[in-house]
């Protein structure tokens, strides 16, 4: 979310308009400042609606030397801001929807359902779409489903340095001459890591790495309960938790396969797409956005979601490629992904939208 919130201020930057970020921070800040956006710092609040009651008021105060004409929020919570905020600046606002809607806990659906009043909704894929319409049939032309889009000029291995590789793998501490199994994701809650520890110890490879990239530093309770699960499997050596790297270029070529995990509650990959243009073989499980941009048997494999035993089937298959078939690949799921997730087409629909909105 936050690479999507940084490319969509520097396409409006870019078409001569002004963009302006409210957010607690991170690492992406100093990115939006050099774009020559503004930026507004909030504190970190977890509960949403202390947030929808105090945030505002500090928002639009931020924004009295900007002529505001869009609100776009990127979370549930975050929507319950925006739309305030959207109220008092008397503007539109849009709801981004990342993942599907959630079916346990109260307060989350109450959170969730403030985005259907949006004045327009983006999902980032088909099935996120689909998931918004199950849920409220009369969205109508309010829905619209605008992909994130890649910068190629920045994925493109043609230009990674073999300097950068090594580099990176010594830091990441990946072991000479295995087979690296990557898979970039969060640790706020379990995105499928766990069946993926399974199914590299059902590979029985001793030769095969799986690095799960994503550490903030401190360990979140998942991260714990990760690490825990790599114990357990007797799996310490041969999958190990990695942090965050700024540098994904660099990661994908070091991966021999890319995997993203989630299945139904994927509602996007970047890193199904990165990786792609990348040329890296990819898997994802199968049900969600991540599956969306993979062509099985093309790009790269589908997996049915939970099942660590058909998880560890594609990621064999994927690792046993003969090099003429990896080539093969490589170009395909360049074609594709250079075909379909464009950034210049995703700032050119997001764009339209906002001026749509504008007026």
């Amino acid at each position: 979310m936050a690479r999507a919130t940084l490319d969509a201020a520097q396409a409006v930057i870019s078409a001569g308009g002004s963009a302006v970020v409210a957010s607690a921070g991170g690492a992406m800040v100093p990115d939006l400042l050099r774009l020559r956006a503004a930026h507004i710092d909030l504190p970190q609040i977890s509960s949403p609606m202390r947030a929808r009651y105090t945030l505002p008021r500090r928002i639009v105060a931020g924004l009295h030397a900007f002529d505001v004409t869009v609100i776009q929020s990127r979370t549930p919570a975050t929507a319950l801001v925006a739309r305030a905020v959207a109220r008092r600046l008397e503007t539109r606002w849009i709801a981004t929807l990342h993942r599907p809607f959630s079916t346990r806990g109260l307060m989350a659906r109450l959170v969730e359902r403030r985005q259907a009043y949006a004045d327009a909704l983006i999902a980032v894929s088909g099935h996120i779409a689909h998931d918004a319409l199950k849920h409220f049939p009369d969205l109508g032309e309010r829905l619209h489903t605008i992909p994130p889009g890649i910068n190629f000029d920045r994925f493109d291995p043609a230009i990674v340095r073999a300097d950068r590789v090594i580099r990176l793998a010594s830091e990441l501490r990946v072991p000479d001459g295995s087979h690296l199994v990557l898979c970039p994701a969060r640790f706020s809650e379990d995105g499928g890591q766990k069946a993926l520890v399974e199914a590299i110890k059902r590979l029985g490879r001793s030769d095969v790495f799986c690095l799960l990239l994503g550490s903030s530093g401190t360990p979140t309770p998942f991260e714990q309960e990760l690490e825990q699960a790599i114990e357990r499997a007797e799996m310490n050596g041969r999958v190990q938790i990695g942090p965050y790297v700024e540098d994904m270029p660099a990661a994908y070529m070091l991966a021999d396969v890319v995997v993203a995990t989630g299945g139904p509650n994927q509602g996007f990959s970047r890193t199904m797409v990165e990786a792609q243009a990348m040329g890296r073989p990819v898997v994802a499980e199968d049900g969600g956005g991540a599956a969306e941009a993979v062509r099985p048997g093309v790009t790269g494999w589908l997996a049915p979601a939970g099942n660590p035993a058909a998880l560890a089937q594609a990621i064999a298959q994927a690792l046993s490629l003969s090099v003429e078939r990896r080539a093969e690949l490589a170009r395909a799921g360049q074609e594709h992904v250079r075909g379909r997730f464009a950034q210049a087409h995703s700032n050119q629909q997001m764009l339209r939208l906002y001026e749509r909105l504008s007026n």
